[in-house]
C-alpha cells in the first residue's frame, strides 16, 4: 500500500526500515527527523520523499542513514542544486549537537512506536511526494489530497505566462480525478483556461483557491475561464455532477464577452449540485457584449459570485438556472448593462439571497416568460431602473431595498409580486395629474394629495402583466377626486362590473383593488366610493352636511344625511325630529371631525328614546367619543316606528363612550390635570393616568353602578412618580372584587412605582379586577400572587404594624432607634391566605413578632411534644437571624427560620435515633438464659437473663465507621456498667448482674 501525504518543507529523501502500521506515531518521528536533516543540510528547496519499507531492520543509532534519492516527481531546474552529504565526521560542537538531536528524535520515535510492537501488522510502503518553491512553500504534486497548479511550472507571479501549466495541471487532475489547488498568487494567462470534466461527470471536480487570481486581461476575445462538461447535445445534454469551486477565486479579464462561463450556451451540459464558494470576477472591457459571469445550465446548485463588468452585457447572466440558491453581486456599467439578467432558457424555482445590484443602468432584467417562480430575498437595487421584467411569471421580491440612484422602480415589471415594501414608502403621493400603475407597485397605496389639478387619473396595469393576487390601494385627499381605469378586464364588486371607477372629490375616500387573474376585485373600500359607483345601494346615510352652527334640528328631509361637527364653533348638538313626523326606517348619520364633539338628543315634543345594547329604555341623549384618539367618530341612528331611535352602527370609541354592551376593552388614554377624577360612562375603555396630576397622587372615583352598563371597563396607570388609587361611588357604588378581597372592599391602591396598571370591569353589580401588574397585585393581596419575599424594608421606628401591603416584604431591625423592634402582625380579617412576610435581625438589634390584639390568630411552629401555638416569637439575639411567616387563612405559620432562632423556640425537639435492634449474647458465659434487648445501635436497654456470666455481648446491627464511644448504666442497681467496644461491630457490658437487671446503654460514633 502506498500513501501520499503533503509535507511542509523539502529535504533529501530519508529511508528507514521499520515495521509498518504505525502511521500516526511514525508521523511524529518523521517530522522531528526531517526538521533535523533540514537544519543540517540546508536543503529546504529540495524534494522530500520518504519510503517506509516492509520490514524492520534494527540499526545502531549512530548508523541511521539519510541520503539523497533521485526519483523525484516534479523537479524544476532551479531545484537541482547539489546536495551536501548528510553524513560528516564529527569535528565540532555543532556536529556533536546534531548527533544528540538525532538520538533524541530517534528515541522519541521509538518511544511513540514501540508500544505498538505487540500488534502484528502486515508491511506497507509510505510514499510522501512533494515539491518546494524557492520561498520554502511545499507544493503537493501527488494528487493526494490535491495537485498544486505550480507542479507543472506555474509561477503565480503575475508576469510569467502560466496558461500551459494551468491547462496541463487541470488535464492531469481530470484524468486522475484529483482536486486542483491554486495557491495564492496572480496567474497570468494569455488564452482561455478550460475545465472540461466530462470524464469525471459522475464524480465531479474540485477547484481549490487560496485567494488566487487568474489574470486574463490580455485575452482579446472569449472567456478567460470556461467550465463545461462536453460530449452532450442540446436534446441530450451531459449530466454532470458536483463541480465545486472552494475558497476565494479572482478572475480578471478585458474581453468583449463574459469573463467566466459555466456550461455551454447551447445547453448541452447540465451541471448538477455545483457549488461556487466565493467567485470574484472583473471585466474591464466596455464593449456592449462585455459581461461578468454567465451561468448556462445549473441545477440544484449554490453560487456566491461577485461579477462586475464595464461593458453593456450583464454582471450575472443566468441562461438556464433551476432550483438553485444564488447570492453575491452583479454590475454592468455600460449602456444597456444589467446587474443580473434571467434570459433565454428556463429559469425557475430559484432563490436569490441579498443580491447586491448596483451602478448598472438596470439592476434586474427578466426577458423570457419561462423565467418564473423565482424568489428574491432582500435584494438591493441601486440603479436608475431597479427592475425591467418584460416577460416573467410568478417572480417574488421579498422586502426589496432601493438605493438613492433608483429613479424607476419597475416601469416594466411583468409577473413581479412584492412581499413587504422594503425601503420603498407604502404610500405614494405623486405630484402629477396621472399615474400608470405597474406590477412592482404590488401592495402599495396611492394618494392624489399632491396632484396639481382637481382630479388624478390612474391607469391599472394589464392583467397579463401582474400575478393573481397583485393589489394596490387608492385614496382621495386634499379635496381632489380620482378616476381609476383598467386596460384589460373589469373592476368588479357587488354584482356589477365597470371599466373605470370614480372617487368623489372629498377627503379620505379609499379603495383597494386586487387582481384575480381575470378582473380587478374591490376587496376594500369606503362606503361613499361604493355608493358613488353603484356597487352598493344607499339604504342609509350617504349625503354629508357640515353645518357651521352649534345646534341643528333634524327633520324628515334629513333621512340619509350625515352631519359632521367639522365647521361648528366648539361642537355640535343635534335634536332629532318628533317621532310623529318620520317613517319607519328613517336614518341619519353623525360624525365628529376637527376634534369637535357631537351630542344627539330627542325632541322635547314626542321625542321618544334612544336605545342601544346596555342602555335601558329611558335614554334621551348620547354623546359621541371626543378624544384626541376619537377624531372621525361615526354613528348611525334609525327609527323603528315604535318611538325608539336605535343605534345601528358606532365606531368602537363611541360604542364604549355610550356604554354599549360588548364594546368593553381598553382603547384610549387620558391624562387629566387634576388630583381627583370622577369617572363616567364615557370613560368606558379609557385609561386614566396620574402623569399630569398637580399633586403627588391621583384619586379616581368610579361611577354609580346605575349609570354604567355591564362590561364597562376602565384602566388606571401610575406615571410621573405619582401614585394612584380608586374608590367606589358613595351612591350605589358597589364593591371592588378580586381574589382574596372579601365582599366589602371599596378601594384599591396601585403600587408606588411608575407604570403600574390596574383594570376594572363592571359585572352588573360590582367592579372586578381583571388585570393588574404584579407589584400592584401583591400590594392588594390578590390570592396566589405571593410567591415569596420580594423586597426589604428598614424602618427607623421601634414598633411596626404590618398590613396587607407588607405581603412579600422582609422587615429588618437595622434602623430601629432602640435595642429591639416590635412588630405587630395584621388582623386575620385584613389579609388573605398566602400573605407572607419576613423578619430579620441586623445591627446588633433583636426583634419580636406578635399577633394582632384583634382577630390576631396564633403563630404556629413545631416545638414540644405536640407543637406550639403562641402569640409571639422572638428571634435569637444575634445578627442576621431570619424568619418568614405565612398566613394559612386562620393562623400564621413559620415557613422558614434560621437554626439558632429555631433552637431558641425549641423547634429541634429531642434527639431520637432509629435503626435495627442489635443481637444479644446468651448463656451461662454471657448474658444468661433468655435475656432481651430493645433499641438500636445508638441506644437501648438490655434485660439480663438468669444464670449469667457477668457479661452481656451486644453485636451491632450495622458496623460503625470507627469503634464507638459507649456508656452504660444498671438502672436496677443504680450502678455504672463498664462497657468495652473493642471493634466496630460490637461491645461487651461487664459487671455483677442479677437476673432481671435492666442495663441502659448509649453509643456515639465519630470520624
Amino acid at each position: 500500500m502506498v500513501m501520499s501525504l503533503p509535507v511542509s518543507a523539502s529535504a533529501p529523501d530519508l529511508a528507514i526500515r521499520i515495521p509498518t502500521g504505525f502511521a500516526d506515531a511514525l508521523g511524529i518521528w518523521f517530522t522531528a527527523m526531517t526538521a533535523i536533516l533540514v537544519a543540517e543540510a540546508g536543503l529546504a528547496r529540495r524534494i522530500a520523499k520518504f519510503r517506509l519499507l516492509n520490514t524492520w531492520q534494527a540499526l545502531p543509532v549512530a548508523e541511521v542513514w539519510a541520503g539523497p534519492r533521485l526519483d523525484q516527481q516534479c523537479v524544476t531546474s532551479r531545484q537541482k542544486s547539489a546536495v551536501r552529504p548528510v553524513r560528516a565526521q564529527p569535528a565540532s560542537g555543532s556536529q556533536i549537537s546534531r548527533i544528540l538531536l538525532r538520538i533524541a528524535a530517534f528515541a522519541f520515535g521509538l518511544g511513540v512506536t514501540l508500544p505498538s510492537l505487540a500488534q502484528t501488522i502486515s508491511g506497507s510502503s509510505l510514499n510522501i511526494t512533494g515539491q518546494s518553491t524557492l520561498r520554502g512553500d511545499m507544493v503537493t504534486c501527488s494528487g493526494h489530497p490535491w495537485i498544486d497548479i505550480r507542479c507543472n511550472g506555474a509561477m503565480g507571479d503575475g508576469n510569467h505566462d502560466d496558461t500551459n501549466a494551468i491547462n496541463s495541471t487541470i488535464s492531469a487532475a481530470i484524468a486522475n480525478n484529483w482536486p486542483v489547488r491554486l495557491t495564492a498568487g496572480t496567474y497570468k494567462v494569455t488564452s482561455r483556461v478550460t475545465i472540461d470534466y466530462a470524464t469525471q461527470a459522475g464524480q465531479g471536480f474540485r477547484l481549490i483557491s487560496d485567494g488566487a487570481v487568474i489574470d486574463g486581461r490580455t485575452i482579446a476575445s472569449g472567456p478567460v475561464l470556461q467550465i463545461q462538461c462536453g460530449n452532450g447535445t442540446t436534446s441530450s445534454p451531459t449530466g454532470c455532477f458536483y463541480f465545486r469551486e472552494e475558497g476565494t477565486l479572482f478572475v480578471n479579464g478585458n474581453t468583449p464577452a463574459y469573463v467566466v462561463v459555466v456550461g455551454k450556451t447551447d445547453f448541452s451540459d447540465a451541471h448538477n449540485s455545483a457549488k461556487f464558494d466565493h467567485l470574484i470576477v472583473n471585466n474591464a472591457n466596455t464593449a456592449a457584449a462585455g459581461g461578468g459571469c454567465q451561468f448556462n445550465y445549473l441545477l440544484d446548485s449554490d453560487v456566491y459570485a461577485v461579477c462586475a463588468a464595464a461593458g453593456g452585457a450583464a454582471g450575472l447572466a443566468f441562461e438556464q438556472l433551476q432550483f438553485s440558491r444564488i447570492s453575491g453581486a452583479g454590475t454592468a456599467e455600460g449602456t444597456g448593462g444589467r446587474g443580473a439578467v434571467l434570459e433565454n432558457g428556463y429559469n425557475f424555482s430559484n432563490t436569490f439571497f441579498a443580491l447586491d445590484l448596483e451602478v448598472s443602468p438596470t439592476c434586474l432584467s427578466i426577458t423570457f416568460s419561462h423565467n418564473g417562480l423565482n424568489t428574491f430575498v432582500s435584494p438591493y437595487f441601486n440603479c436608475v431602473t431597479a427592475v425591467n421584467a418584460t416577460a416573467s411569471d410568478g417572480n417574488v421580491l421579498i422586502n426589496p431595498n432601493y438605493g438613492g440612484a433608483t429613479v424607476n422602480y419597475g416601469p416594466l415589471s411583468t409577473g413581479i409580486s412584492v412581499i413587504g415594501t422594503g425601503s420603498r414608502d407604502n404610500w405614494l403621493f405623486p405630484a402629477a395629474g396621472s399615474y400608470v400603475a405597474k406590477p412592482i407597485d404590488d401592495g402599495l397605496s396611492l394618494s392624489n394629495y399632491n396632484t396639481p389639478g382637481a382630479s388624478m387619473s390612474v391607469t391599472l396595469p394589464a392583467l397579463s402583466s401582474v400575478n393573481a393576487g397583485w393589489s394596490m390601494g387608492f385614496a382621495s385627499d386634499n379635496g381632489k377626486g380620482m378616476t381609476i381605469t383598467t386596460t384589460s378586464g373589469s373592476i368588479i364588486s357587488g354584482g356589477k362590473s365597470a371599466g373605470s371607477i370614480t372617487m368623489g372629490a372629498g377627503n379620505y375616500e379609499y379603495v383597494r383593488l386586487q387582481s384575480d387573474g381575470n378582473n380587478f376585485r374591490i376587496v376594500s373600500s369606503t362606503r361613499n366610493t361604493r355608493l358613488a359607483n353603484g356597487f352598493e345601494p344607499p339604504p342609509w346615510p350617504s349625503n354629508w352636511l357640515f353645518p357651521a352652527s352649534s345646534g341643528y334640528s333634524a327633520g324628515l328631509s334629513d333621512n340619509g344625511n350625515i352631519l359632521s361637527s367639522y365647521n361648528s364653533t366648539s361642537g355640535l348638538t343635534v335634536t332629532l325630529p318628533s317621532i310623529n313626523g318620520i317613517p319607519d326606517g328613517w336614518s341619519m348619520g353623525f360624525a365628529t371631525d376637527n376634534n369637535k364633539g357631537l351630542i344627539v338628543q330627542v325632541n322635547n315634543a314626542t321625542g321618544g328614546h334612544i336605545v342601544w345594547p346596555g342602555s335601558g329604555g329611558s335614554q334621551t341623549s348620547l354623546a359621541m367619543a371626543n378624544t384626541s384618539q376619537g377624531a372621525y367618530e361615526f354613528m348611525v341612528l334609525q327609527y323603528d316606528g315604535s318611538g325608539i331611535f336605535r343605534v345601528l352602527e358606532a365606531t368602537p370609541a363611541t360604542a364604549q363612550a355610550i356604554g354599549m354592551v360588548g364594546a368593553a376593552g381598553i382603547s384610549h388614554w387620558s391624562f387629566p390635570t387634576v388630583s381627583s377624577y370622577t369617572a363616567t360612562v364615557a370613560d368606558n375603555g379609557n385609561v386614566i393616568s396620574s402623569l399630569n396630576s398637580p399633586a403627588s397622587f391621583l384619586a379616581i372615583t368610579l361611577p354609580s353602578t346605575t349609570a354604567v352598563p355591564m362590561g364597562w371597563t376602565i384602566g388606571i396607570a401610575t406615571d410621573g412618580n405619582k401614585t394612584a388609587a380608586v374608590q367606589t361611588n358613595s351612591s350605589s357604588g358597589g364593591r371592588i372584587l378580586y381574589p382574596g378581597s372579601g365582599a366589602t372592599t371599596t378601594t384599591a391602591s396601585l403600587a408606588g412605582a411608575n407604570y403600574e396598571f390596574l383594570v376594572l370591569q363592571f359585572d352588573g353589580g360590582n367592579f372586578r379586577v381583571i388585570q393588574a401588574t404584579p407589584a400592584t397585585a401583591t400590594l392588594m393581596g390578590i390570592s396566589g400572587n405571593a410567591p415569596g419575599i420580594n423586597r426589604w424594608s428598614f424602618p427607623a421606628t421601634s414598633t411596626y404594624a404590618a398590613s396587607q401591603s407588607d405581603i412579600g416584604n422582609a422587615l429588618s431591625s437595622y434602623n430601629t432607634p432602640t435595642s429591639t423592634l416590635a412588630v405587630t402582625l395584621p388582623a386575620t380579617t385584613a389579609i388573605s391566605a398566602g400573605w407572607m412576610m419576613g423578619f430579620a435581625t441586623d445591627n446588633g438589634k433583636t426583634m419580636t413578632v406578635q399577633v394582632n390584639g384583634t382577630s390576631g390568630g396564633r403563630i404556629l411552629y413545631p416545638a414540644g411534644a405536640t407543637g406550639s401555638a403562641g402569640s409571639s416569637v422572638t428571634l435569637a439575639p444575634i445578627n442576621y437571624e431570619f424568619m418568614a411567616l405565612q398566613f394559612d387563612g386562620g393562623n400564621f405559620r413559620i415557613v422558614s427560620i434560621t437554626p439558632r432562632s429555631a433552637s431558641a423556640l425549641g423547634m429541634f425537639g429531642h434527639p431520637i435515633t432509629t435503626g435495627a435492634t442489635p443481637a444479644l449474647g446468651s448463656g451461662s458465659s454471657d448474658c444468661g438464659t433468655s435475656p432481651s434487648i430493645g433499641g438500636n445501635d445508638s441506644a437501648g436497654r438490655v434485660i439480663v437473663g438468669a444464670a449469667n456470666g457477668g457479661r452481656c455481648t451486644i453485636t451491632f446491627a450495622s458496623p460503625w465507621l470507627n469503634p464507638p464511644v459507649c456508656s452504660a448504666f444498671d438502672e436496677t442497681t443504680a450502678t455504672l456498667v463498664r462497657p468495652t467496644a473493642s471493634s466496630t461491630t460490637g461491645m461487651v457490658l461487664t459487671g455483677a448482674f442479677a437476673a432481671g437487671d435492666v442495663l441502659a446503654y448509649s453509643c456515639l460514633g465519630f470520624q
